[in-house]
């Protein structure tokens, strides 16, 4: 099963300047895994009704999914809303073998290059997006909203971030593209999807930040 919503999050938000978006960077990171909820909803592997989220463990996933899928079946056996189900996002572990899993296919791909990456004295695997890929990932973006689900999933999710702005710097093609978005048939349950999931994330960030302090 392929995960277009999230390989093209890492294309385009991936960064190596400072510090790597998606290997330090908590907010980055859970918006990372919630791409992939969104191409599983897309997909209808998972599903929501009336607020409850079921899942389909019929579907076969791929390998580097088995730490989501393991912390979403104990979610969904505790309680199935919404917001409860979402709750695996903030977690670390489900993002870093994520994105090992997607970063070696878009290697394979050669969209992506291996770069290692020295933190607090420890070397981490980053995957950096070559320029041809992430300008081929905007292009995507903009040109598909109307016709590909994980378009939408991505638009939704970087403007709920404020981070649209990066990929659409012109405010004018930006509010123009928001407007194609909002009229789509499935962005109020996208929408929805990606709101819970701030407030899951807003409240695990105040819950760390309280507990550094």
């Amino acid at each position: 099963m392929k995960l277009t919503t999230a390989e093209n999050y890492l294309l385009l938000t991936e960064r190596i300047a400072k510090k790597p978006m998606l290997r330090s960077r908590f907010t980055s990171q859970a918006y990372f895994v919630l791409a992939v909820y969104l191409d599983l909803f897309a997909a209808h592997v998972l599903k929501i009704a009336s607020g409850h989220v079921t899942f389909d463990k019929t579907v076969r996933l791929p390998d580097y999914l088995s730490i989501f899928v393991s912390q979403l079946t104990e979610a969904l056996s505790e309680d199935d809303q919404l917001k409860n189900a979402l709750k695996p996002v903030t977690s670390w572990d489900i993002a870093n073998q994520i994105y090992d899993g997607i970063g070696a296919e878009l290697l394979e791909d050669r969209q992506v290059e291996r770069v290692v990456f020295q933190n607090n004295l420890k070397p981490h695997i980053i995957y950096v997006p070559t320029a041809s890929a992430r300008s081929a990932a905007g292009s995507w973006l903009a040109n598909t909203l109307t016709t590909q689900t994980p378009a939408l999933n991505l638009c939704v999710i970087l403007n709920q971030m404020s981070a649209l702005k990066w990929v659409v710097p012109d405010e004018n093609n930006r509010e123009s593209l928001l407007s194609v978005v909002r009229q789509q048939s499935a962005f109020n349950e996208i929408q929805l999807i990606t709101e819970t999931a701030a407030d899951v994330i807003t409240e695990k960030r105040f819950w760390l930040d309280s507990w550094l302090s």
